[in-house]
């Protein structure tokens, strides 16, 4: 599906160390985070291809080898948490576990795709679904193999805040206008911040999930560093506004989040709408 890529291909989902920082190391080689994201940008081009009225079926049709090559490659992904890849804690198991199962139900949509020729409304809703599924069960999984070996670097609270869609969800995900306040001083904290910027966003939608529609994001050095996020009322109503882009939270996000907070030393609180995010040696 060479030809659809360049119009659906996520960002690298898991970026490489700042300069002059040594390797991190990582149980699966970069090729194969490669090849799941060309295998996840083939879904989301054969949702498009379903949707388009003008693609002739037989067009799709001689697709789908490609596209069960990708899917083999996702199964493998989540099919290995127990062979050597850093998978023994829960939140690998459980990642894995949800990313395997949507790559079973992809081999599943492509054998429908296969004998169906009238049936392109309910494809599309399943492919588009299984994108979805698909691409935050890599994201996270990368997520948390990051975190396992993290970069740390001194960075501020304000610049976490408004380098976290560069740092995420790029093009990728729905955008949401966080209103942000930053009346505390900034405080500086040793961090990766490709671990700390995804690590938001997540909590970004765990708090939208929970049905919090408009969010303040609050950064206060006073005590530990910390990030609240919180449904935001009139009184928030003059606060700049920061744009952030959140992949969908999905069954194990939750999971992912607290265990990739404590990773790199931090402590998360999830209450509802409500999220807490401490980090640990802030200097002023």
């Amino acid at each position: 599906m060479s030809s659809e890529s360049s119009d659906r291909k996520p960002e690298s989902i898991e970026p490489g160390p700042p300069s002059g920082a040594k390797a991190r190391r990582s149980s699966r080689a970069p090729s194969a985070w490669g090849q799941a994201r060309d295998a996840v940008a083939s879904v989301h081009n054969l949702a498009a291809l379903l949707r388009s009225a003008s693609v002739k079926y037989k067009v799709i049709r001689d697709l789908l080898p490609e596209l069960r090559t990708g899917a083999r490659v996702l199964v493998d992904l989540f099919a290995s948490p127990g062979d050597g890849h850093p998978g023994e804690d829960e939140a690998s198991r459980e990642v894995c576990a949800y990313g395997l199962a949507g790559a079973s139900e992809l081999q599943e949509l492509l054998d429908a795709t296969d004998i169906a020729n009238d049936e392109r409304e309910d494809l599309t809703a399943r492919a588009l679904r299984l994108a979805d599924q698909l691409e935050a069960s890599c994201d996270l999984l990368a997520l948390l193999e990051r975190a396992s070996s993290p970069v740390p670097t001194s960075v501020s609270l304000r610049l976490i805040v408004r380098e976290t869609q560069r740092l995420w969800g790029g093009t990728r995900g729905a955008e949401i206008t966080v209103r942000f306040d930053d009346a505390s001083p900034d405080a500086s904290i040793e961090v990766d911040p490709y671990v700390v910027g995804p690590l938001l966003s997540l909590v970004l939608a765990l708090s939208q999930a929970a049905g919090a529609g408009d969010v303040v994001l609050r950064a206060s050095s006073s005590g530990a560093a910390t990030l609240v996020v919180e449904p935001a009322g009139a009184a928030e109503a003059s606060l700049r506004t920061v744009p952030v882009r959140i992949l969908p939270a999905v069954p194990p996000t939750a999971t992912a989040a607290h265990q990739v907070a404590r990773q790199i030393g931090a402590v998360l609180e999830l209450q509802g709408p409500r999220a807490v995010l401490r980090f640990p040696g802030a200097a002023g």
